[in-house]
């Protein structure tokens, strides 16, 4: 008997749906200013931008107005919030640098910033210096373009130079020429004067005139700096009550004199200024020059020393004044040369990493195959891609790019370095040093040496990738002096755990880790150095990573630059396990990959530029020499490229630009010149250039980075607006990620302290952190630090806490009983900005005792600190203390955290999403120690609770001295 059976049936396979290919991006733009909208066209696609709201419309067809204005672009950059509403950014000029497989590479050489106003975006877009030849950026996608590049820019000389900065003010001046800002120094004197524009309906039609400062500038500043050298393990002061004004109230707009200038409408400063700046000729001798500034800003005093003028900056010009401050700032940045991308190609990822993620792939756009890490703009075209406007979304990678065509005999190759700077710890030199809690390093560098030769009608791609970084420890550097001593920071635990998740993510990314540290083993590098090398031993059996110490200047003194052939015959065995990667692109479009790169070297010295440079330099000719022989370019086994004189030109000049870019983007000066790339060899200009370099970068380092790295936070989108209001109080801004970290210190400062203090028998009710004079008894005292205040069912606890060994030094216990009275109203410390004298943001209380009522342990370290219990005998009940406390600003980071400007524990305010003022902190405080008197029987009495002014305006305006009020206005000038 046969059994049937049943035929399965045929599976339905569904039809794969093709997904078709994203759009290519828009090269040429057509960017429309209306009254109502602006609009972007690309052939036929629209985008509707409206002026009101800042929405953003796809739209099948525009019918433009009569007063409708197009401008030619080559892309939008993004768009940023600021204090007068909302701008766009787009791109104006740019550079055909050549092109990486057989796609074209732009650098940008020019941004317009508008705001989305039609008025003001028309008088910016009239006065913007527009390109005069248009030969390399027409559309056609084809290497002919490269054709219509003049020979001089396709060669290989440098293009990066120490000129770049004044000639990038010098442009920005001719967008906004009515403003101009001189400070001129001599070798006795420095004066500043500053011209305001004699009618300006627009604010944002003027901006600074470029600085000239000598070495003499940068000691004047040096010496004020002397008035707040160091700060307290604490974030809040333990300094002079003058430090703790300094960073209480700090910084106006542009500066004092030209606002009250601008909302004056006068023409100039005085009739002096004007003078002296309508005849250069007219030399004023150094003394006379200073005396005159000395006599404006005494002047500016005379009718401020009775009732100062306060500075309001909710007025409409304050913010325009502002607004174009930061605007002129980030066209600076983006006219650096150190912004670039392509239309068609992703730079910001290697050739092997595009390799292993499949890269390119039709199916994705191009800002999808980005890497984040490198993508700079990113934050400010989110409303595109929250829209997914791929045609839109332009990439920006910042770091360098160079591409040159050249030949050895017949042959006939490409020679490309790029290097991306990574966005993760972005910043300049001593604003940045350093790791962070994420494992990222400030002044990362990917570098990628690339070769592209045809042979026998398949392309071949030979590439090397090398990173830079700093060391990647908590440490920083002070932004004054030539040469600063580095200080380590955090616990051994908190730099561990940052340490071990950077080289995780290293591991990752690269494989295996080779370390080259070039600091010094002895003098001030080695505080770093060694802990680096420590670190590293701390990892113990970590097998993937490698420390090398190689202390460049002990070994190349005398500058004998060829000893880093020592260090290059040291990492032989480095070079044959790592390899580099090597791919052929055949016609058919199939690639084969030869050999992949599996590890990388990390190089750094103190600022990982001009050594670090030099030494990946050596270390890419040495890998550059065995690529071109495998490729059969070269012959030579020995000497390679240096038997090539034309093409060992090219290598080195192309290496000096990519140092000198990365230089000037941390540091912002250029690398050291001279031929250093060339080992064994340096000229007496690069001496002297090196020399010159050290006080141009002393004087980025102490005036004009503080502003230009709150603009790089706010660009990448790692801090709010507000950043720029933080920096005119402080006169520096914090860095991203410190409001949150304090917040965590100041929780476990509560912690701690209430672990330890708080009798057992005692229920804990709340705590808080507050400012507090060091001298008992004081309102006003010369020092102040931050307390530890707890509450429990029965006392007072106030800790002084040690924030850096997470201790508590002393305490003092307040029974509930033994309280007198509270007083709570506005506690003002300084009068020199706004935010200072605002009653909300300075409020405080005062806690009245019986001196019978105190006890006190202090914290000696040994066994005596148990006999250091001061029970105070004094029969005299009506002897009576007091202790206060001042909330601190919630507009300040490091004074503000996100658990309420230091007010109340982490359990209770993580539920508070709305950041509390100072005065809201004391009301809520007061509230629960009045009531928890009360509950013991205590509080009965009217008036035990009483609100008044601690410290007035009035009254802090009579102790806020002459001098405090000059310095302020001379940093104001020179800071902005």
């Amino acid at each position: 008997m046969f059994l049937l059976k049943r035929k399965a049936p045929t599976p339905i396979v569904p039809t794969p749906v093709i997904q078709p290919p994203p759009p290519p991006l828009h090269k040429r733009i057509s960017l429309v200013i209306d009254r109502k909208v602006f609009i972007l066209i690309a052939g036929s696609d629209f985008l509707e931008i409206e002026l009101e709201t800042g929405k953003i419309v796809k739209k099948e067809l525009y019918e433009p107005s009569q007063d409708a204005k197009p401008y030619d672009i080559f892309g939008v950059v993004g768009f940023l919030e600021l204090l007068t509403g909302r701008y766009i950014i787009v791109i104006t000029d740019r550079k055909n640098l050549g092109h990486v497989q057989d796609k074209n590479v732009y650098m940008i050489k020019r941004v317009a910033i508008l705001p989305l106003d039609y008025e003001r975006a028309l008088k910016i877009l009239e006065n913007h210096p527009w390109p005069v030849d248009d030969d390399d950026q027409g559309d056609a996608d084809t290497l002919h373009e490269d054709a219509n590049l003049e020979e001089e820019e396709r060669s290989h000389k440098r293009y990066i130079s120490n000129e770049i900065m004044e000639t990038d003010v010098a442009e920005a001046e001719k967008e906004f020429p009515q403003i101009q800002t001189t400070v001129s120094a001599s070798s006795t004197s420095v004066s500043v004067s500053v011209t305001p524009p004699s009618s300006s309906p627009d604010p944002l039609s003027f901006i600074n005139k470029k600085q000239q400062v000598t070495a003499l500038l940068s000691k004047m500043k040096l010496a004020f700096s002397d008035l707040n050298k160091k700060r307290s393990p604490s974030p809040s002061s333990n300094g002079s009550d003058s430090d703790y004004e300094d960073r209480e109230g700090e910084f106006t707009s542009v500066n004092t004199i030209l606002n009250e200038s601008v909302a004056t409408g006068s023409g100039n400063l005085s009739g002096n200024n004007s003078d002296m700046l309508k005849s250069p000729s007219d030399k004023l001798s150094p003394f006379s020059t200073a005396a005159k500034r000395v006599t404006e800003v005494l002047d500016g005093f005379a009718s401020d020393f009775g009732a100062p003028k306060v500075i309001n900056i909710k007025d409409p010009i304050e913010k325009n004044v502002m607004d174009l401050r930061i605007a002129k700032e980030i066209a600076l940045l983006f006219r650096s040369d150190a912004f670039f991308f392509s239309y068609e190609l992703d730079i910001t990822t290697s050739l092997q990493e595009k390799n292993a993620k499949g890269f390119p792939k039709k199916e994705l756009p191009l800002w999808k195959q980005a890497d984040k890490r490198f993508w700079w703009n990113e934050h400010m075209l989110k409303g595109f891609i929250e829209l997914e406007l791929h045609a839109w979304i332009l990439p920006i990678m910042q770091g360098y790019v160079q591409c040159e065509p050249c030949q050895i005999d017949e042959h006939d190759f490409d020679f490309i370095l790029i290097s991306r700077r990574s966005r993760e710890r972005a910043g300049l030199r001593y604003q940045r040093r350093g790791i962070n809690e994420d494992g990222a390093v400030a002044n990362f560098v990917e570098t990628e040496q690339i070769l592209s030769i045809e042979i026998e009608g398949i392309n071949h791609d030979v590439s090397f990738l090398q990173i830079r970084g700093s060391i990647p420890l908590f440490w920083s550097q002070s932004p004054y002096g030539l040469k600063p001593k580095p200080v380590l920071e955090r616990s051994v635990n908190e730099n561990a755990l940052a340490f071990k998740k950077h080289f995780d993510n290293l591991i990752e990314l690269y494989g295996h880790i080779s370390c080259i540290n070039l600091t010094e083993l002895t003098n001030r590098e080695a505080i770093v150095g060694s802990a680096y090398r420590e670190a590293v031993e701390r990892l113990g059996d970590e097998k993937n990573i490698e420390y090398i110490g190689f202390d460049f200047h002990q070994q190349c003194k005398g500058m004998k630059y060829e000893n880093i052939l020592k260090l290059v015959e040291m990492l032989k065995t480095n070079f044959n396990k790592m390899s580099y990667y090597w791919q052929a692109n055949k016609v058919t479009g199939e690639k084969e990959v030869h050999c992949q790169q599996t590890g990388i070297f990390r190089t750094n010295c103190m600022d990982c530029l001009d050594r670090t440079n030099v030494v990946q330099s050596a270390l890419a000719r040495e890998v550059l020499n065995l690529q071109m022989l495998r490729l059969g370019i070269s012959e030579h086994i020995d000497g390679g490229i240096s038997h090539y004189e034309h093409f060992e030109n090219i290598f080195n000049d192309v290496w000096a630009n990519n140092g000198d870019s990365i230089s000037r983007e941390y540091a912002g000066t250029s690398a050291l010149k001279g031929d250093f790339t060339r080992l064994g060899k340096r000229n007496l200009q690069g001496v002297v250039n090196d020399a010159s370099n050290s006080l141009a970068r002393m004087f980025q380092n102490t005036f004009k980075d503080f502003f230009r790295q709150a603009t790089i936070d706010y660009v990448l989108g790692n801090r709010s607006i507000e950043v720029f209001q933080e920096l005119q109080q402080k006169f520096e801004a914090s860095q991203p990620g410190d409001s949150e970290r304090w917040a965590k210190v100041r929780a476990t400062a509560i912690e701690i302290s209430s672990s330890i203090v708080i009798i057992d028998n005692e229920e804990k009710i709340n705590g808080w952190t507050f400012l507090s004079p060091t001298e008992p008894n004081t309102l006003r005292g010369k020092s102040y630090e931050e307390k530890v205040l707890l509450l429990t069912k029965k006392a007072l606890y106030v800790c002084t806490f040690h924030y850096r060994l997470e201790k508590v030094m002393q305490f003092k216990r307040i029974g509930l009983g033994e309280i007198t009275s509270v007083e709570k109203g506005e506690y003002i410390l300084s009068t020199l900005y706004p935010s200072c004298v605002s009653v909300k943001d300075n409020y405080g209380f005062i806690v009245y005792y019986r001196a019978s009522g105190e006890s006190s342990r202090v914290n000696s370290g040994s066994m005596r600190n148990n006999n250091n219990y001061k029970a105070n005998e004094n029969n005299n009940t009506e002897v009576k203390k007091f202790m206060a406390f001042k909330a601190f600003r919630s507009n300040l980071v490091g004074e503000a955290t996100k658990f309420d400007g230091g007010g109340g524990s982490e359990e209770k305010n993580n539920e508070q999403k709305e950041q509390k003022s100072s005065q809201q902190i004391v009301n809520e405080v007061v509230e629960e120690i009045v009531k928890a008197c009360w509950d013991i029987g205590n509080a009965e009495d009217v008036g035990f609770v009483v609100e008044r002014p601690i410290i007035s305006l009035e009254e802090a305006n009579k102790n806020t001295g002459i001098m405090t009020k000059v310095g302020f206005k001379v940093k104001q000038a020179l800071w902005l």
